[in-house]
């Protein structure tokens, strides 16, 4: 059963300390647009832009009606502990290609209702792991473009609705694989541009609602003798390119590493020096429609394609 992922506000939450309680931080009740930012109002809510504007700390005077902010590409180096806790409207905060190395535990508190938090291009040496367990609405997590060498077990702890997390472009050596495993809801995962030498067996295995996963451009030299991924590639997922193996160091496909999964649509293996593939390893895929292999060149036996009825394209 889906978990459910909804808007949830009380009055408690709406009024929060405003009804006679000091805050800390830098937010006031003024309902204006900040200064130098471009704002719209739809209707009650408000959309507001603060982008590229050498902003070295948050804006003083944010509508606690605003539920879109977009703060990135400034020279943000700190988030005040509840600085934003008023935002209870807020959906979506962009915070991409500022100069955050840690993110307090309570600088996320009070964002009931946030969806989308965009961290990618930052300074942080971890997941800012306390901060995020607020925020049990996420749907949608930027780390990318960080200096994360490796993600705790209760990183994500706390975010139920999870769907799409993005870890490229990181310095991980291994897959996270007891992070990923508590997040029930997660759809796509990308975790290429990293150091990743080796793929565990049944690494995905507890990812039931997942799609896509990306794991190109690392250092990938063995896959689990049975790697059962559990998930299928979507070719026009919106929010990530097509990609999957490519640009690695795997020189085996293990026999049977891809039994068992009737929606696979597509397999990219080019650009590894592949040595060895099972004769198995792609068999009975009633769905799979392309399967690249561009490059592996010490192949001596082809594999047996029985039951991979519908290929398009080899």
């Amino acid at each position: 059963e889906d978990v459910e992922c909804n808007l949830r506000l009380t009055s408690r939450q709406l009024l929060g300390d405003c009804a006679g309680t000091e805050r800390t931080g830098v937010l006031d009740t003024d309902t204006g647009c900040p200064s130098l930012c471009n704002c719209e109002d739809y209707g009650m809510l408000l959309r507001v832009d603060c982008v590229d504007l050498g902003l070295a700390e948050l804006p003083s005077t944010l509508s606690v009606f605003t539920s879109y902010l977009d703060l990135s590409m400034n020279n943000l180096t700190l988030l005040p502990n509840r600085a934003l806790s008023n935002l209870h409207f807020l959906q979506e905060l962009r915070l991409a290609g500022n100069y955050l190395t840690d993110i307090p535990e309570g600088a996320f508190s009070g964002l009931f209702n946030l969806k989308v938090l965009m961290l990618q291009n930052n300074h942080l040496k971890q997941v800012p792991s306390k901060a995020l367990e607020y925020l049990r609405n996420l749907q949608s997590l930027r780390l990318d473009a960080n200096e994360i060498a490796s993600v705790p077990e209760s990183s994500f702890r706390g975010l139920a609705c999870l769907r799409h997390l993005w870890l490229d472009d990181n310095t991980l050596t291994e897959v996270p694989v007891h992070a990923l495993a508590i997040l029930p809801t997660l759809q796509a995962v990308t975790l290429a541009l990293n150091s990743i030498t080796h793929i565990p067996d049944h690494a995905f295995a507890n990812l039931t609602s997942l799609v896509v996963l990306h794991l190109h451009n690392n250092q990938i030299q063995s896959l689990g003798d049975r790697f059962h991924l559990y998930l299928k590639f979507i070719l026009n997922l919106k929010y990530l390119p097509p990609r999957s193996f490519h640009s690695n160091n795997i020189r085996s496909v293990p026999e049977e590493a891809f039994v068992g999964n009737p929606t696979l649509d597509t397999i990219y293996f080019y650009n590894n020096p592949i040595q060895f593939v099972g004769k198995s390893a792609f068999q009975h895929l009633p769905a799979l429609r392309m399967l690249s292999l561009n490059g592996a060149t010490d192949i001596t036996e082809f594999p047996d394609l029985t039951g991979t009825n519908s290929l398009e394209t080899l």
